[in-house]
């Protein structure tokens, strides 16, 4: 099955998940705690016998695919810098690609910055935790993410 047929599926906090048969547009609530930090695609046969499969999706915050260039700065070593290309944002973090992977490691803590592709060409410079790395794919999450005041430029 492609990656086409896969039927994003969005998590509640409750931990239930509201899923629409592409098929037929059924829809059904279910709870979905026990597939958490287990698998994140499931195979479901809707009661119109359809079957396929959705990718489950337990972020608290929704994340904009994007495509920004901008750069890092890591300070544990030396200020070493680095170019990335921002790939998707959302108010708890951003994930990113760089050619300059070796310059990274988990946990350590950098400063990205980019410009937004909105109308005032926004910048944003954040201080970020690398939490995983992936060839040279990066996720972060922000340091000083505020939930009762966001970035208003994020937002």
């Amino acid at each position: 099955m492609s990656d086409t047929n896969i039927v994003k599926i969005y998590v509640g906090l409750d931990d239930t998940a509201l899923i629409s048969c592409p098929h037929c547009s059924r829809k059904k609530m279910m709870p979905v705690s026990s597939c958490k930090g287990k698998k994140s695609r499931i195979k479901i046969k809707c009661g119109c016998n359809n079957v396929f499969i959705g990718e489950l999706d337990f972020r608290k915050k929704f994340r904009k695919k994007i495509n920004l260039p901008g750069k890092f700065t890591n300070h544990s070593r030396k200020n070493t810098r680095g170019d990335i290309i921002v790939k998707n944002l959302s108010m708890n973090g951003l994930g990113f690609t760089t050619v300059d992977i070796n310059k990274l490691q988990k946990g350590e803590g950098i400063t990205v910055s980019f410009k937004l592709d909105n109308a005032n060409r926004t910048t944003i410079k954040k201080e970020v935790i690398v939490r995983d790395i992936h060839e040279n794919a990066v996720g972060c999450e922000f340091e000083k993410f505020i939930q009762y005041a966001p970035d208003a430029a994020l937002g």
